[in-house]
């Protein structure tokens, strides 16, 4: 039996090797990523028995994606071939315009996992978890991914599934209008709710991290994650509320550091650890993960954020 099943695409990623804009870049390192795989590696690595449902191409970065995949122990038995389409692919270009930060270049209209639909789920494998996860990404890739997205909810809130659901809106996809009205409705399934205050923006008109948090919460979800940068992260429930600060690491690609975030908070919510130390977690997983680039190379393991957390603590005893 797995822990946990997500549903989402899985891509290329040319990751730019030098900063810059790309058109003046020459070279290039190839990586596997994609929210929901980033998700599902990144709670692998914690501890736990992870599976996505995906489509593919059956071509070489097809069977790359399989392959990585595979060695980080996922299950890939409901990955489905699509021979009609190709397999999503983006570049990832660093520091440039605005130092710091990266940004991301999609080739994936069209792509093999867009044509998945609610014929492809397989309703046992959903049921027989104890945790679905979905982002905002899934059912803006297209109508039949929509509709697989809201069945897969619906299969997993039946079913009594704890479900995480993380918005991550992307606009390069869909409307603002389209976001929040699919949004909207898929959160109301969600046990714990993930986002960020642009996102809270676009859903409810507000970057207000507590105030983003009880719209939320009066929505039926439990608890509320606000995920908030280089500032850290905020929890809220309905009875309590806690707030970590990030940590200071060098930074060398941002991409994949909010999936590896919510890798460590859930995963220590399914060990039953209180909110404090499931932000403190989650906080140490998503700084690993930026040192490097690729979105979950230096996704943790629990032993690993051990190691982190003991060594910024005498970090900062020494300072003191």
């Amino acid at each position: 039996m797995l822990d946990v099943v997500t549903m989402g695409e899985v891509m290329v990623q040319f990751n730019a090797v030098s900063n810059g804009p790309l058109r003046h870049v020459t070279y290039f390192e190839k990586h596997a990523a994609g929210a929901e795989a980033n998700f599902a590696i990144g709670i692998t690595r914690l501890g736990f028995k992870a599976g996505i449902i995906t489509k593919i191409r059956d071509d070489e970065f097809g069977r790359y994606i399989i392959n990585v995949l595979r060695s980080e122990g996922l299950d890939v038995s409901r990955i489905k071939f699509e021979p009609e389409a190709p397999n999503g692919v983006y570049f990832i270009q660093r520091n440039y315009p605005v130092p710091g930060k990266s940004s991301v270049l999609y080739y994936r209209k069209g792509s093999a996992a867009s044509k998945l639909s609610s014929n492809d789920l397989d309703l046992d494998y959903v049921r027989n978890a104890k945790l679905f996860h979905l982002t905002g990404i899934t059912p803006a890739l297209s109508q039949s991914c929509k509709e697989a997205s809201h069945e897969a909810l619906k299969i997993a809130s039946e079913s009594g599934l704890t479900i995480s659901f993380d918005t991550n809106i992307r606009l390069s996809l869909w409307s603002k209008d389209d976001a929040r009205l699919t949004l909207l409705s898929m959160l109301k399934k969600a046990n714990i709710v993930l986002t960020e205050p642009q996102d809270g923006e676009i859903l409810f008109g507000t970057k207000n991290p507590r105030e983003i948090a009880e719209k939320i919460l009066h929505m039926g979800p439990e608890m509320v994650v606000v995920k908030l940068g280089e500032d850290g992260a905020a929890a809220y429930t309905k009875k309590i509320s806690a707030m970590k600060p990030a940590f200071r690491v060098p930074i060398v690609d941002v991409i994949g550091a909010g999936d590896a975030f919510a890798a460590g908070f859930i995963s220590s919510i399914l060990r039953g650890l209180s909110l404090e130390e499931a932000l403190e977690i989650g906080n140490a997983a998503g700084a690993l993960v930026v040192t490097v680039r690729g979105d979950f190379e230096n996704a943790p393991s629990l032993d690993d954020v051990k190691k982190f957390l003991a060594a910024n603590r005498k970090e900062i005893g020494d300072l003191r």
